[in-house]
């Protein structure tokens, strides 16, 4: 394995090398033959040339950037199947007991949390083993509590936070985004009190892996009425440019956003759109670093590459760079790691440094 990697990186180091000075870009692949062919037949450690070519291919990959990376057939077959046929119980802990199995704890928002499944509920009639399936299916069983029998049927999924929960504190609204993978702009509006209409709001991104930046994009879009919000720019494709159109719903009052290290992707486009159209203040700490598009091609063989194939610009044209991300306004630090973003807001607003100077900066 070890002489693999060094082959890998030699043969990827040989092409980018010439890729750069040869004037006919094609020649690198004639050179690149000849490397191989000198590596099969007198290398002292004899390789199957599929290895050698795997290794080269593993070392291009991972000398473009983060996000890029080769997946040889073995690997990539695994990960579909991973995938395809998840196995998953329905986020509870289930111990047996005299009536059955008593529940003992749930996952949060997990599939038994969101039908309704509390800590102490009994099953009856079944085995531990039989909650365990394939995503996407359905179990079944009969739930006792305080004394009375229901029957459940249960989908089995990843549990999955809610992209969008809202509290009032102080005629301040504040708006969790988990993710952008569900709509966000249609539960917010919702939310969003009229009459009267909230005094600000504190957009909490933190720990927002992304999604679909067309969702967050939306977002920004009702906070302004004109600018540019985001571009993307790839090689051979017209950049496609989303600007915000002005509406009289949008929204006026005071905004504030939070950030930290693991707001990523999608959710740093947002916060960093609205810093630069001059519409929020950004708080907490510096985002992770992920403006990039990424596109997965899969070849004839059964490997697959997922490749960095453009990059997201901001409203002033700037490029958020890998591992620098977005850099708030206002640092300040998370005291405690562990915050639960179930508990009163007015709990969390004591606990929560991040919350409470978000909270400071819009009060009179």
């Amino acid at each position: 394995m070890k002489a693999l990697g060094h082959v890998g990186a030699f043969a990827a180091g040989a092409v980018v090398t010439v890729l750069i000075g040869a004037a006919d870009p094609y020649a690198a692949l004639d050179h690149y033959a000849v490397v191989v062919s000198d590596i099969e037949s007198y290398a002292a450690t004899e390789l199957p040339l599929s290895s050698v070519v795997t290794a080269s291919l593993l070392g291009v990959a991972s000398a473009l950037d983060p996000h890029s990376a080769y997946f040889p057939a073995e690997t990539w077959t695994k990960i579909r199947r991973q995938e395809a046929g998840l196995n998953l119980g329905i986020g509870a802990t289930l111990v047996k007991d005299s009536c059955g199995l008593r529940v003992t704890a749930l996952e949060a928002w997990g599939p038994a949390e969101v039908v309704g499944v509390l800590p102490g509920d009994c099953i009856m009639g079944t085995e531990p083993s039989q909650f365990d399936g394939v995503v996407g299916t359905v179990v079944q069983f009969t739930l006792v509590r305080d004394g009375k029998a229901r029957d459940l049927a249960i989908l089995r999924a990843v549990a999955r936070e809610p992209a969008v929960t809202t509290a009032m504190l102080n005629g301040i609204i504040v708006v969790r985004v988990a993710h952008f993978h569900d709509p966000v702009v249609e539960p917010l509006v919702r939310a969003v009190p009229t009459r009267p209409p909230p005094r600000g709001m504190i957009l909490d991104l933190r720990d927002n892996p992304g999604g679909q930046v067309d969702e967050a994009a939306r977002l920004v879009d009702r906070f302004v009425g004109a600018g540019t919000i985001v571009t993307v720019r790839q090689r051979a494709v017209a950049d496609k440019v989303i600007l915000a159109t002005a509406s009289r719903s949008d929204w006026a009052f005071p905004l504030v956003v939070l950030v930290d290290r693991e707001t990523a992707s999608a959710a740093e486009i947002a916060a960093g759109a609205l810093r630069k159209l001059d519409r929020a203040s950004l708080i907490g700490a510096r985002t992770y670093g992920k403006g990039s598009v990424q596109r997965l091609f899969q070849y004839d063989d059964g490997s697959a590459l997922k490749l960095t194939v453009g990059r997201y610009f901001l409203p002033d044209g700037s490029v958020i760079e890998p591992g620098a991300g977005v850099m708030p306004d206002e640092l300040v630090a998370r005291l405690t790691e562990a915050l639960d973003v179930r508990s009163p807001l007015a709990v969390r607003a004591v606990q929560d440094a991040q919350l409470a100077a978000a909270l400071a900066r819009l009060s009179p």
